[in-house]
């Protein structure tokens, strides 16, 4: 599950935006390349993970201060393997996207992030116009990638962001980056990048750039002062 290639790169997008780390979550660590990527960069930081493939969670291992094969949706098991941790960064990199209760989960995840920490969270768009293309066609696409991978639970667009941040009090939601595509698909690469790039100027404008959005990435800070 989860163990297509899209799944397993140390995810830069999301990684730029960390400076400093020393206590990091991998939420859907995969094959560790995350946790890797980030001891390469930051000499201190030590880094857990939480992964559902077991077979994916070994080849992580060697890389974590612990690391445990859980299902998110089981939020007691979540909430016992996370006692008594706490973590600066927590990263959840296409994941909470294969969950149904995202918003318990990422209240779980909040109230372990020390003050002043952030979770940065990458989530695919269903707004992307690829989405009419696929109800004109009358075909819901069944993908291993992207936004029509067949393991998605939940489907999540522009103005639904802020749902996950229902059960984090305090929270400072903060759009970083969208990702840009104007085909879902990873084919025809040079003509999808060309129209990408040849749209630029439109991008600006509100419901034209949701449309040619792939994903979004987004921080959810906690305030310096909170308990």
């Amino acid at each position: 599950m989860h163990d297509a290639p899209s799944y397993q790169g140390e995810r830069s997008d999301i990684l730029k935006h960390i400076r400093t780390c020393e206590r990091v979550l991998d939420v859907g660590c995969n094959n560790g390349a995350v946790a890797r990527a980030i001891k390469r960069d930051h000499r201190n930081a030590r880094v857990w993970g939480l992964e559902i493939n077991p077979d994916a969670l070994a080849k992580a291992l060697p890389d974590l201060e612990q690391g445990w094969c859980i299902d998110l949706d089981r939020t007691d098991e979540l909430e016992a393997a996370l006692q008594g941790l706490v973590f600066d960064h927590i990263i959840a990199g296409d994941v909470l996207e294969h969950t149904v209760q995202f918003q318990h989960i990422t209240g779980i995840l909040y109230k372990h992030l020390a003050p002043g920490g952030r979770m940065i969270v990458s989530v695919p768009n269903y707004g992307h116009w690829h989405t009419l293309w696929v109800f004109l066609t009358r075909k819901w696409q069944r993908n291993e990638r992207g936004i029509f991978d067949k393991t998605h639970r939940t489907v999540i667009m522009w103005r639904n962001l802020p749902e996950f941040i229902a059960e984090c009090p305090s929270a400072e939601l903060k759009l970083l980056k969208r990702n840009f595509r104007f085909f879902e698909t990873n084919r025809w690469w040079k003509l999808n990048m060309l129209i990408t790039y040849g749209l630029f100027p439109l991008l600006i404008i509100p419901y034209v750039n949701d449309f040619v959005t792939m994903g979004y990435i987004f921080s959810i800070r906690k305030p310096d002062n909170a308990v």
